[in-house]
């Protein structure tokens, strides 16, 4: 399973006919098992580019190569939970046919066990968050994409949140692909950082991280942070991420 984009144009008209740039030369391939992290400013054309990858915008200008019948699981900046549904009907509606013994495991990584029953208006904005997660991750996808799943969090709920998250994503050879404009939540969960430029977004560097991520260190998390602000300040610094 492998997922290649390159996406050379994406533009759109608004009601008043005027054309926006949003897209302009983004390229890069993600393997089974890798973690690819879009970092880049508010408006720069991540979610755009989400869609397009998910094959939910086809008006673009390039190439996007994934296996056909590969099971997307799609995290959205909202929740989008359907709130006349329960908490386990919410996820269960995405992955029908889900074992229930993965099910348990998976709310109770997520802290959810206890809500199974509850419905979306009952839960906090984190809960949410998780219950979207959960019915991302019960489809088992092969290419999972999550878009601004920390958003909107305080400090502590969304470093928890990320926690967690990466021990769902341990041990799972799926590709994927996660947005987000906060440094630090890219360096903690990426395996590659994929650096782009405000709109129209181009590509500025493709950065691996070799060292396991739970193997980071503080030191090593500081310096990689420290590259990415260079990177985006205007260069490339004087070594690459290790």
């Amino acid at each position: 399973m492998r997922l290649e984009v390159d996406i050379t144009s994406k533009t759109f008209r608004n009601a008043a006919g005027e054309q926006h740039d949003v897209i302009s030369g983004v390229a890069f391939a993600l393997d089974a098992g890798e973690v690819g992290v879009l970092v880049g400013p508010s408006g720069c054309g991540k979610s755009t580019m989400l869609r397009i990858l998910a094959g939910l915008d086809h008006d673009f200008q390039g190439r996007i190569s994934r296996p056909a019948e590969a099971r997307i699981g799609f995290v959205f900046q909202e929740p989008r939970l359907l709130p006349w549904r329960s908490v386990e009907e919410n996820v269960r509606l995405a992955a029908p046919h889900a074992d229930d013994k993965k099910l348990s495991s998976l709310f109770e990584i997520l802290e959810l066990e206890a809500h199974r029953n509850h419905f979306p208006g009952e839960l906090s904005l984190g809960l949410a968050r998780r219950v979207a997660l959960a019915r991302a991750f019960a489809v088992e996808p092969e290419l999972l994409i999550l878009d601004e799943p920390l958003a909107s969090l305080d400090i502590a709920l969304a470093a928890r949140l990320r926690d967690q998250i990466a021990m769902l994503m341990d041990g799972r050879s799926v590709i994927t692909l996660l947005v987000t404009h906060d440094v630090d939540d890219a360096v903690r969960l990426g395996d590659r950082l994929i650096l782009l430029s405000p709109r129209p977004a181009r590509l500025l560097a493709d950065l691996p991280i070799r060292t396991p991520r739970g193997a980071r260190g503080e030191a090593e998390t500081a310096a990689i942070k420290s590259e990415i602000m260079r990177w985006i300040n205007g260069g490339p610094p004087k070594q690459s991420a290790s």
